[in-house]
């Protein structure tokens, strides 16, 4: 029989999880984190934040970031910052140095040109003012020495999962903005088989109070359930950020049938891949008639959320900045005057004309073509975990 009790991981007296941090290697360059939301100004103006934890709560900075570009400006300088790694967080870019941006901060009027701009290509169109991109979808990568994959970190203050709920099912639980739930996954018909299981769909969403608050507690999440029908376009640029939270929570999952999740399947403990609600359904009766594989995928989801700590995601960063981003910067330095005067300008002007490109593209791709749940392959058959399955992975 397995084990759901997690290996000690500290938590705070909240009860969140506590990243451990390692202090990394100095990087080869300052890093300028852009952030355009005046809700930062106070870290912004006070770098050495860390030194005053009274005045500023590491959890109550954390739980500002609600939104794809505070995660990956103000989130992402304040993990990197307590591995003791030079970044700065500001207003501007800074002319001359490496400056991170995410997508929507990217504005022609700031002349990014004059900054080597490192840009966030999350669920967007493919940022083009930029000298180099990371991205958080393998399906995204277009040139190996330009695009950089980087995984997310899991949620900060995590609340995990109460070991003491055991192999108890009877709350499944949806985190983030409803319209990403497939309709059919909350009709009428769809709660009333829920009920007739003792278990209740719990919503938490944009529209139920603390919105940080409900995507990071998990303490009494039983089965987490992520299922939209975004076309294969728009799933192509979503990052598997569901299920690094869902093992790192200790929590099961039911998940749409995603390139990013499919890409870090190792065995069929790690989720449960469903299109429809009958094959939900079909899920949790199988989760509930056998408590012992239900175990064995919390116990595997925690093994397989070692590879996805805030620590490993940090020393992505560092291996990043450290690596290619450092070289293109050099090199970008070395150039002559007449490089930086007149050819960076016109190629910034060009620059701007193929972003222009780059927001049809998206904005077709999203709305047109196959979906991922509707026009689903013919062949797809639910496949459900067995105890065999976990006899084979634990040996």
């Amino acid at each position: 029989m397995a084990s759901a009790e997690p290996s000690s991981r500290p938590l705070s007296p909240t009860g969140c999880l506590q990243p451990v941090w390692e202090r990394l290697a100095p990087l080869p360059h300052p890093v300028y984190f852009v952030t355009k939301d005046p809700k930062w100004q106070d870290i912004v103006d006070n770098p050495n934040f860390l030194d005053y934890p009274n005045q500023f709560p590491l959890e109550s900075l954390y739980e500002r970031g609600v939104n794809t570009s505070d995660i990956w400006t103000a989130q992402a300088y304040i993990d990197l910052k307590q591995c003791g790694l030079d970044v700065h967080l500001v207003p501007e870019i800074i002319p001359g140095q490496i400056c991170f941006i995410p997508y929507y901060y990217l504005k022609a009027r700031d002349w990014l040109h004059k900054s080597f701009v490192v840009a966030l290509y999350h669920d967007c169109p493919r940022p083009m003012m930029c000298n180099q991109r990371f991205v958080i979808n393998h399906s995204q990568i277009q040139s190996q020495r330009l695009d950089h994959f980087i995984s997310h970190r899991p949620q900060p203050n995590m609340k995990p999962r109460n070991p003491s709920r055991g192999a108890t099912i009877e709350n499944l639980v949806f985190k983030g903005e409803a319209y990403n739930l497939f309709p059919p996954f909350r009709t009428p018909e769809f709660l009333a088989q829920l009920d007739a299981m003792d278990i209740r769909l719990v919503m938490n969403t944009e529209f139920t109070g603390n919105v940080f608050e409900g995507w990071a507690n998990y303490r009494d999440a039983d089965v987490v359930m992520a299922i939209r029908n975004t076309t294969h376009f728009d799933t192509s640029l979503k990052p598997a950020l569901k299920l690094i939270n869902a093992w790192t929570a200790g929590v099961p999952a039911l998940l749409s049938p995603e390139p990013s999740y499919q890409r870090l399947r190792q065995s069929s403990l790690d989720y449960i891949e469903v299109c429809t609600p009958e094959d939900a359904i079909a899920a949790l009766h199988h989760l509930k008639q056998n408590p012992d594989l239900y175990l064995a995928m919390i116990e595997n989801g925690l093994r397989r959320s070692q590879e996805f700590t805030p620590a490993q995601t940090a020393m992505q960063w560092h291996q990043l900045l450290s690596g290619p981003i450092a070289a293109g910067y050099a090199q970008w330095l070395r150039q002559s005057p007449l490089q930086k005067k007149l050819v960076r300008p016109m190629q910034y002007f060009g620059q701007f004309l193929l972003q222009k490109r780059e927001i049809k593209r998206y904005l077709h791709g999203i709305n047109h073509g196959p979906r991922i749940l509707t026009e689903r392959s013919p062949s797809y058959q639910l496949q459900l975990p067995t105890l065999e399955d976990a006899k084979q992975l634990w040996g």
